[in-house]
């Protein structure tokens, strides 16, 4: 053995049953996403449209949706109904996500169809990368988080109501540039911390509570995500 290699520090991520565990939580966490797609794509053509043309009707809905899945929906998968609240969590998000594809994707005319179609690709594709990295990095990172866990506490509720103000009530220019690009740090640090949870202090029977935290912290990172990303484009 070589003297580096001696001294090298030890690299080793979670033990074989934290695989089996995080296996588990991974295909709920899939299985969340995919459905909340289809109930977004549902909600796009149906529930959005309608309330589109509502003054401020879209306002009460997405932040109604948002608090429901990240309040509600949470003591109730902490609970005792794990899997009815990760349910209703799912469909509320897909529901609040209807109306970002619906401006997304038909926001110039139904000629820009395709480039709104790439713009929820794009997210799509960021959010997921994001998300493997930040994977990689907890699965051999046993780092204390406890300073993003103080700051994501301060700002968890404000930053949900401007999220859906910065959607009905868009700030232009460069301020409202800014202020999309710090609700994806926002929410990046929000999915980091989740991570560092799920894969190093969660018990292994925590399978739902922890899809229900990675799904809901991916949806978060993926609006913010969209929403710098319509911002752009105009």
């Amino acid at each position: 053995m070589s003297v580096a290699s001696a001294y090298a520090p030890a690299v080793s991520g979670p033990s074989e049953a934290r695989i089996a565990f995080l296996k588990k939580v991974g295909l709920l966490t899939f299985g969340g996403l995919s459905l909340t797609a289809v109930i977004a794509v549902v909600s796009m053509f149906t529930i959005a449209p309608i309330v589109m043309r509502i003054p401020f009707a879209a306002f009460g809905v997405i932040l109604g949706t948002f608090f429901f899945a990240h309040y509600a929906c949470r003591s109730m998968v902490y609970g005792s109904a794990k899997v009815p609240g990760f349910l209703l969590a799912i469909v509320a998000e897909g529901i609040s996500f209807g109306f970002l594809l619906l401006t997304t994707i038909f926001y110039a005319g139904s000629e820009h169809v395709a480039e709104g179609a790439f713009i929820v690709a794009k997210g799509m594709g960021i959010t997921a990368s994001a998300g493997f990295g930040m994977l990689v990095y907890t699965w051999f990172n046993k780092s204390d988080l406890s300073m993003v866990k103080a700051g994501l506490s301060i700002i968890g509720i404000p930053m949900l109501v401007l999220m859906v103000l910065q959607f009905v009530f868009p700030i232009g220019g460069v301020f409202g540039l800014i202020i999309c690009g710090v609700f994806v740090v926002a929410s990046g640090a929000s999915l980091l911390y989740a991570l560092h949870v799920v894969v190093h202090e969660m018990d292994d029977d925590m399978h739902i509570e922890a899809a229900y935290e990675i799904t809901m912290k991916l949806l978060v990172l993926l609006w913010n995500v969209i929403q710098l990303l319509n911002r752009l484009r105009r």
